[in-house]
């Protein structure tokens, strides 16, 4: 269900679905599911195979686990936390502005505006795939904000 809602934000692309199930264990509840095995199956070099890795996905995630709704508010609070994780990367040089960029209007439309996207939709306005972290040099005080507001709180201890 989460690299599901990860597509869902665009926070991971088809290739990483395939990733995913290739790369960790099957639970029994879907392990022998059609859709999950034409996701192991599927070469991540074939276009066309890949291209329905996210129907794959989300055909598998209806038939087993009838439901979950990627629009609830489980949805929602998977979605922020991956979506924070994700920005974290951000800071640490590890996406380009417009991969940041490029979740805010799905996030947007899927969960209705959320308080924890704070200003990123005007932050990423003009933002096209080729804006350099140099140019885009007001994201890293935005995505600071962000992650301050969302902070959560640490249990005791844990430093």
């Amino acid at each position: 269900m989460t690299v599901l809602v990860a597509r869902e934000i665009e926070a991971i692309s088809d290739v990483d679905i395939v990733g995913w199930a290739n790369r960790h264990k099957a639970a029994r509840v879907y392990a022998d599911d059609a859709d999950y095995v034409q996701l192991v199956r599927c070469n991540p070099r074939n276009a066309v195979n890949l291209a329905k890795a996210h129907g794959h996905l989300r055909s598998l995630i209806a038939r087993c686990f009838p439901d979950f709704n990627d629009k609830s508010d489980e949805a929602k609070e998977i979605a922020r936390k991956l979506f924070l994780r994700r920005i974290r990367t951000y800071l640490d040089g590890d996406l380009e502005p417009f991969q940041v960029c490029g979740m805010v209007s799905p996030i947007e439309d899927k969960y209705d505006c959320p308080h924890w996207l704070g200003d990123l939709y005007n932050g990423c306005d003009w933002m096209d795939e080729n804006a350099t972290r140099e140019q885009a040099s007001h994201l890293r005080w935005m995505i600071e904000q962000i992650l301050a507001e969302n902070a959560e709180p640490q249990p005791f201890g844990s430093e």
